[in-house]
C-alpha cells in the first residue's frame, strides 16, 4: 500500500511541465518552497535538503541574519508572478552569504489553494560550508559539572530568551536585565560596570569585530550574531544583538541601548582561540585546520618538492606556474632552517618564546601554501594535457611525488617571527576571507591596494569593499573570474580571481588567489592622456553638483557616491560601497526605491515613464530628509549600471507647508470678516428700520401738523439718508453672505429677456430724468438659464443704473441678449459714458474702492464688487471692457452646463 502523494513534488512536477519552467525537470535540481509570506521553508528537493539548516531554524522559520529574507517577502507579497518566472539574484549561498546566487522565482498554488513561493537555483546548488572539527575533539562536560556551572540542563530552558541593556557613551553597562545573568549564570551574566572591549576579552565572543565597529561609528544596527559564554565551562550561547545609540537634544552621545534574544535551542561548543590552541596537542591542531581529504596531516617538512622542467621546453603560461611553484617551495624552505645534529642539547630542542605566529595561524599558513602549490600543479598538469604534452604532463606529476630526489629541509618546532613571508614573497595576491570580513592578505596584495595591513581594510568595509568595482563576486575554483580590485585611493585595478577553500583558526575560509589582468599591466605611455584628463575633469564636476549622485550595479548595490551625497547623508563612499540603496533611506522608501529600481531593469512601459520619485532620506546623525530622486540607466548589457540623482527639497518642503498655512489663516481670517459683517449688518438694520418708519409718520403727519416747512425738508433728508445707509447694509449683508458661502440661492429656469425687460421698464423713468436714450436687443426664442432669479435681477438693476449714472446726457445705453456660438448665454449692457482705464476696472471690483469719478456721482463701492460675486454664485462669469471717454461693456456670460435645452 502506498502513501498519498508529496504535495510539493507533485506541484513541481506540474510546474516543470510549462515551457518557461522546464529547469525544474532537471535531476538534482535545487528547489526551495516558502509560505505564502516568505517567512517559513516548507520543503526543499532532495538536493538542497541540506541547506535549510543555513536558512532556519528548527521550527522552520527564516533565520533573522538571513540575508535573503526581506527579497524573498517581497517576492512572496507579489513581485513574483503567477505566470511564466522571474529570475532575482538571491543571497542563497552558505558559504558565501554575500554572493547573489541566481534563481527562477514563482508563485504557485497547492492542491488545497494554499498560495507558496517557489525558488530554483538555475545553477548548481550552493555547497553548505564544512564545520569546524576542532570543537568536536574536545570531550564534552557531563551533566553534573553543567549543572554545578551555573547554567542548567538545557532542556531547563526556554527556546529563546529576551533581555534589555543600556550603556553610558563610552560603552560601559549601566543596566541589563537579570534575566541574563539566570541563563548564562551569575559570572557571565554580571556584565553592570564593564565595557564592550572588556566583555569581549571575557565572556563574549564577537567573530569579526562588528559589533565593536558599530559602537565605534555610532550606528543602530540588530541580528549581530555574538557568542556568549555559558558560566565558566566551554559552552556558547548565540545571541542576537541589536541597539542604538542614544543622543542628546544638541545631537552629543550620551550612551546606547539595546536587546538581545538568547538561542537557548543553539548551545554550541566554544571554539578554541589561537592562545588556548597552542597549549593543545600539535595533531588535535592539524587535524582541526584542514579538509577531511587531507588527512593524514603531513607538516610542510615532509612535503616532497617538485623539480622544474627544462626552461626551453616550458611555454610561457606554464613557465609562470612553474616559477610560482618554486617560489613557494623556497619560500618555505626561507623560514625552515636546515637539519641541525640529532644530539641537539634538551633545552634548544624546546619551543622558543618568539613572538612570531602562533600555532594555528603557522599551520594554517602551511596549508594555504601547500593547497596553493597543489592547485598551480593541477593547472600546469591541465594545461599541459589539453595541449596533447601527454609526455610532458606525466613529468611534472612526477615531481610531486614523494620518492623525489629533492626534498624541503624539515622546520623546527617553531616558526620565527615573520613567518607570514611564506605567503609575503609570492608574486601574486593572497586573500583569506571569511564571509565579508577579511582575514589575511598577503603582501603583494596589500602593496596592489595602498594597504598597510589588514585592519585597514576592515575599517574600510571588508571584502566588499575591495571588489565594490565588481557587479558581483563570482567565480568558483576551477575558473578565473575577471574583476575589479579597488585601492585604497578608489582607483580600479583590473585582475583575475581565483576561488578555493582552506582552514583559518579551526574553521572554514575562503581563498583568493589574485593576479593582475593583462590589460592593467599595460605601460603608462599606452594611455590616451587626453581620455585620462578628460575622465577626472568629468569627476570633478560631478563632485562639484550640488545633487547627490550615487551609481548603483545592476542589483541596487552601491558602487560610488560623489562629495555632494557623501554630504547629504554623512556616510563617506568607503563606509557604504557594496550595500544596497536602501540604507540610505528610511524604511517607508525602501519598496519606493525598489520598485522604481525593478522598473528600470525592465524593458517594458514602466522603463520609459521615468518621472522621478519623492522619497525620505536616512541621515547617520539621525533624522529624515525629504528627496526628489531620479534613475537612469548607464548603458546596457550584463554590467550594466544605474545611476540615481537625489536632490534635496526640503526648503521645497517647507516652503509648500507655509503656504498652505498662509492659505488656511487667510481662509479663516475671510471667513471671520464675512461673519463679523454679517452681525454687524443685521445689528444696524434693526435701528435703521425704526428711523425710517417715524420718519415717514412725521412726514405724513399722522398725529397733527408739524408747523414749520423746514422741519419737513430735515424729515426727507432723515429718510433719504436712512434708506441710503439700509441699502449699504443690506449690499455688505449680501456680500458677507456670499463670501461665507451662506447665501441661499434658489436655482430655477430663468427667463432672461423677461426679466431684463421688467428690470429696464422700472429704470425708465431714471433714464428719462437724466435725458439718456434708453435701448433694447433681445435674441429670439433664448432658451432660460439655471439661476436664482432674485439675484439675477439684482444684477441687472445694478449694471443698467451703474450704465445710467456714469453716462452723461444725450448718451445711450444699450441692454441686449444673445447666444454665442460656444452654446452661451449672454447678457451685456453698453454704454457711451466716461469709461475707464484697466486699472480703475480692476480697483472697481474691489470692495469698498470707490473711483474719483464715482464719488462725484455718488455710490458705495460695492455695486459691481456685489454683482460679480453675485454673478459668480450663479455660476456665470463677469467681463468688462472699457477705455476712457469712449464707454464700457459689461456682459454676464452663463456657459452651456447651465442653459436649459428647448
Amino acid at each position: 500500500m502506498t502513501g498519498a502523494p508529496n504535495p510539493f513534488e507533485t506541484l513541481i512536477a506540474r510546474l516543470a511541465a510549462e515551457p518557461d519552467l522546464g529547469l525544474l525537470a532537471e535531476p538534482g535540481k535545487g528547489v526551495l518552497v516558502w509560505d505564502r509570506a516568505g517567512e517559513k521553508l516548507l520543503w526543499a528537493s532532495p538536493s538542497a535538503e541540506g541547506l535549510k539548516e543555513a536558512y532556519v531554524d528548527s521550527s522552520g522559520r527564516v533565520r533573522p541574519d538571513f540575508r535573503a529574507r526581506d527579497r524573498l517577502k517581497s517576492l512572496a507579497a507579489g513581485l513574483a508572478p503567477v505566470e511564466g518566472m522571474r529570475l532575482e539574484r538571491l543571497r542563497l549561498d552558505p558559504a558565501r552569504p554575500w554572493l547573489p546566487v541566481a534563481c527562477a522565482c514563482r508563485l504557485a498554488f497547492l492542491e488545497g489553494g494554499e498560495r507558496v513561493l517557489v525558488t530554483a537555483f538555475v545553477g548548481p546548488v550552493p555547497k553548505v560550508p564544512a564545520r569546524p572539527r576542532l570543537a568536536e575533539s574536545i570531550p564534552h562536560r557531563n551533566e553534573a559539572t553543567q549543572s554545578s556551572s551555573g547554567t542548567g540542563s538545557r532542556q531547563d530552558k526556554p527556546a529563546t530568551l529576551r533581555f534589555i541593556w543600556q550603556t553610558d557613551a563610552e560603552t560601559r553597562f549601566t543596566q541589563v536585565s537579570p534575566g541574563l545573568a539566570r541563563a548564562v549564570g551569575a559570572e557571565a551574566g554580571n556584565i553592570v560596570g564593564k565595557t564592550w572591549d572588556e566583555l569581549s576579552r571575557t565572556v563574549v565572543e564577537d567573530p569579526h569585530g562588528d559589533v565593536a565597529a558599530l559602537f565605534a561609528r555610532h550606528e543602530t544596527w540588530s541580528g549581530r550574531t555574538v557568542f556568549w559564554t555559558l558560566g565558566q565551562g566551554p559552552r556558547q550561547v548565540p545571541v542576537d544583538w541589536g541597539g542604538m545609540p542614544v543622543f542628546s537634544a544638541d545631537r552629543e552621545l550620551v550612551g546606547f541601548r539595546g536587546f538581545g534574544l538568547l538561542r537557548m535551542d543553539a548551545i554550541r561548543e566554544r571554539a578554541i582561540s589561537s592562545q588556548s590552541a597552542e597549549r593543545l596537542p600539535d595533531d588535535l591542531i592539524a587535524q582541526s585546520l584542514v579538509h577531511d581529504e587531507t588527512l593524514p596531516f603531513r607538516p610542510p617538512e615532509e612535503m616532497p618538492a617538485e623539480e622544474p622542467a627544462p626552461e626551453a621546453e616550458t611555454p610561457d603560461e606554464d613557465r609562470w606556474f612553474a616559477d610560482l611553484r618554486n617560489q613557494v617551495a623556497e619560500a618555505l624552505a626561507s623560514t625552515n632552517p636546515p637539519h641541525e645534529p640529532a644530539e641537539r642539547p634538551a633545552a634548544a630542542q624546546r619551543p622558543q618564546a618568539s613572538s612570531g605566529l602562533s600555532a594555528a595561524e603557522r599551520n594554517a599558513f602551511r596549508e594555504i601554501a601547500r593547497a596553493l602549490g597543489a592547485r598551480l600543479e593541477e593547472d600546469t598538469l591541465s594545461r599541459k594535457e589539453t595541449s596533447g604534452d601527454a609526455a610532458a604532463a606525466t613529468a611534472s606529476q612526477a615531481t610531486v611525488e614523494p620518492d623525489a630526489e629533492k626534498e624541503i629541509p624539515p622546520s623546527p618546532a617553531t616558526v620565527p617571527a615573520g613567518g607570514d613571508r611564506i605567503l609575503d614573497r609570492l608574486p601574486i595576491g593572497i586573500l583569506v576571507h571569511r564571509g565579508e570580513s577579511v582575514l589575511f592578505a598577503n603582501r603583494f596584495l596589500l602593496e596592489l591596494t595602498d594597504y598597510d595591513d589588514v585592519a585597514q581594510i576592515r575599517r574600510d568595509g571588508g571584502l566588499v569593499h575591495l571588489f565594490r568595482g565588481s557587479p558581483a563576486l563570482g567565480g568558483s575554483g576551477e575558473e578565473d573570474s575577471a574583476l575589479a580590485l579597488t585601492t585604497r585611493a578608489n582607483e580600479n585595478v583590473a585582475v583575475t580571481v581565483r576561488s578555493s577553500t582552506a582552514e583559518w583558526n579551526g574553521e572554514a575560509a575562503d581563498l583568493m588567489v589574485i593576479r593582475k589582468a593583462a590589460r592593467a599591466e599595460a605601460p603608462a605611455e599606452t594611455r590616451d592622456p587626453a581620455q585620462e584628463h578628460r575622465i577626472h575633469e568629468l569627476e570633478a564636476i560631478l563632485d562639484t553638483a550640488t545633487d547627490g549622485v550615487i551609481v548603483l550595479n545592476e542589483t541596487g548595490r552601491i558602487i560610488s557616491l560623489n562629495r555632494s551625497a557623501e554630504a547629504l547623508f554623512g556616510y563617506d563612499e568607503r563606509a557604504v560601497a557594496g550595500d544596497a540603496i536602501t540604507v540610505l533611506l528610511e524604511p517607508q522608501s525602501h519598496m519606493v526605491a525598489l520598485d522604481y529600481l525593478d522598473g528600470l531593469r525592465s524593458s517594458g512601459v514602466a522603463s520609459l515613464l521615468n518621472d522621478g520619485r519623492e522619497v525620505l532620506g536616512r541621515v547617520r546623525q539621525g533624522g529624515s530628509i525629504p528627496l526628489f530622486m531620479t534613475m537612469g540607466r548607464l548603458g546596457d548589457g550584463p554590467e550594466r549600471r544605474f545611476c540615481a540623482v537625489l536632490r534635496d527639497i526640503t526648503a521645497f518642503k517647507k516652503a509648500e507647508g507655509e503656504l498652505i498655512g498662509a492659505k488656511h489663516a487667510a481662509e479663516e481670517a475671510s471667513a471671520q470678516k464675512s461673519d463679523l459683517l454679517a452681525k454687524i449688518s443685521h445689528e444696524i438694520r434693526t435701528p435703521l428700520n425704526a428711523i425710517l418708519g417715524f420718519a415717514e409718520v412725521m412726514l405724513e403727519e399722522r398725529f397733527g401738523s408739524i408747523g414749520n416747512e423746514r422741519y419737513k425738508e430735515y424729515l426727507r433728508d432723515v429718510h433719504a439718508s436712512g434708506s441710503h445707509v439700509i441699502s449699504l447694509v443690506n449690499d455688505l449683508l449680501d456680500l458677507a453672505k456670499i463670501e461665507a458661502g451662506r447665501l441661499e440661492l434658489s436655482f430655477t429656469g430663468v427667463a432672461l429677456n423677461d426679466l431684463v425687460s421688467s428690470c429696464v421698464t422700472l429704470l425708465q423713468p431714471q433714464a428719462a430724468r437724466d435725458r439718456i436714450v434708453m435701448r433694447m436687443s433681445f435674441a429670439p426664442k433664448l432658451p432660460p438659464v439655471v439661476a436664482d432669479e432674485r439675484s439675477m435681477r439684482q444684477i441687472v438693476l445694478n449694471l443698467v443704473s451703474n450704465a445710467i449714472k456714469f453716462t452723461d446726457a444725450g448718451g445711450q445705453v444699450i441692454v441686449s441678449t444673445a447666444m454665442t456660438d460656444r452654446g452661451e448665454v449672454a447678457f451685456r449692457v453698453r454704454d457711451t459714458g466716461i469709461g475707464m482705464s484697466p486699472e480703475e476696472v480692476e480697483a472697481a471690483l474691489e470692495p469698498f474702492r470707490q473711483l474719483a469719478t464715482s464719488r462725484k456721482r455718488g455710490g458705495t463701492g460695492l455695486g459691481l464688487p456685489l454683482t460679480k460675486a453675485l454673478v459668480e454664485a450663479n455660476r456665470g462669469a463677469l467681463q468688462i471692457s472699457s477705455q476712457p471717454r469712449e464707454g464700457t461693456l459689461v456682459e454676464v456670460i452663463f456657459p452651456p452646463t447651465r442653459v436649459l435645452a428647448e
